[in-house]
């Protein structure tokens, strides 16, 4: 009994161990220190846990997969998720996570492959949306254009599937339509400048300069420093002079 007591005790104290270390690692992470991250992260994984009830693996290799994926280390990123996918099979979040990494890297074929594969676990907003990502990247504008929209049913508040579905109309030279997707994008998430300037893109697309200018200005004031929303207001606003 007493040896029973002093190994339920062990065990205790190591699950302490790595919930320290996984917070450690996280925190360095949050303090965007990806490297020290990491390097928190090797010390405790340990693959023989890979499959160990209550193992703290799953935790670990997403913490690290997102460590990577911010470093540019997109194959070393998918490796750990593909592991967690493994680990937990039934969760979304790596497949997920895969598909994003790989339309980051314009690999639009295998990002499809993920997001097909997290439709047969849920028929999830997110999933749809990527999917209209992956087909957006392909240059198929109508499927695009059908997942943006089925994304949208599910969650009616998800502004990225509205997004996504304006610079989709665009593509399709449907410009009023994409400016009606742009406004509810806008309506949800007022405070995103990208959204603002993609609806400053389709009021200039529909010769309304004035509303282009004034979506415009707003964006340059959220975001100063992006480059692409300075150019388009700068050159509208030579225009009007």
């Amino acid at each position: 009994m007493k040896r029973f007591v002093c190994a339920l005790t062990l065990v205790l104290a190591l699950s302490a161990a790595a919930i320290a270390s996984y917070d450690e690692a996280l925190k360095l992470y949050n303090d965007r220190q990806y490297k020290e991250s990491l390097a928190k992260i090797a010390s405790e994984l340990s693959v023989e846990r890979d499959f160990e009830q209550n193992s703290p693996n799953y935790e670990l290799r997403y913490l690290a997969a997102h460590n990577h994926w911010k470093l540019g280390n997109f194959d070393n990123a998918i490796l750990h998720l593909k592991k967690c996918a493994d680990i937990q099979k039934d969760i979304l979040d790596p497949q997920i996570d895969i598909a994003l990494i790989l339309i980051d890297a314009k690999r639009f074929r295998d990002a499809e492959a993920s997001a097909t594969k997290a439709l047969t676990l849920q028929k999830h907003p997110l999933v749809y949306f990527l999917l209209g990502k992956v087909n957006y990247g392909l240059g198929n504008y109508p499927k695009a254009k059908e997942y943006f929209e089925k994304a949208i049913a599910l969650n009616p508040e998800l502004y990225i599937a509205y997004n996504g579905l304006g610079m989709t109309l665009v593509k399709m030279n449907r410009y009023s339509n994409a400016n009606i997707a742009f406004a509810a994008a806008h309506s949800i998430a007022p405070a995103s400048s990208e959204i603002l300037n993609n609806l400053g893109l389709s009021f200039e697309y529909l010769g309304k300069d004035e509303d282009a200018l004034a979506s415009y200005q707003k964006a340059t004031e959220k975001n100063p420093d992006n480059q692409v929303i300075q150019q388009n207001y700068a050159r509208l606003k030579d225009k009007k002079r």
